[in-house]
């Protein structure tokens, strides 16, 4: 004997076997009913993830600066030595105490 099923699992089944692009064009069609501007939308998308980009690339940017000037004030330490590693002193050298 067959199980019947109720109509909202029939609905719900129907949905999940429809393609990707029909689902798309339902969901199209039902957001210009509503009055949602798809073009306001995909750019506003396309501008937050430009925004993203940018300060990611303005951080990556201020993180290259501290590590090279770093580099040079241990390489300028470095080269007030007579020998290697024998009167290192970090503080004195940055902050520029005799």
């Amino acid at each position: 004997m067959a199980n019947r099923r109720s109509s909202s699992d029939g609905q719900a089944a129907s949905l999940a076997n429809i393609s990707r692009t029909r689902r798309a064009q339902l969901v199209a069609e039902f957001e210009g009913e509503l009055g949602i501007d798809h073009k306001a939308r995909a750019l506003a998308v396309y501008e937050a993830k430009r925004w993203k980009i940018i300060k990611t690339i303005i951080v990556w940017t201020i993180a290259i600066m501290f590590f090279a000037i770093a580099c040079h004030k241990l390489w300028l330490m470095g080269q007030a030595v007579d020998k290697p590693f024998t009167d290192l002193d970090p503080v004195r050298s940055i902050f520029g105490g005799e």
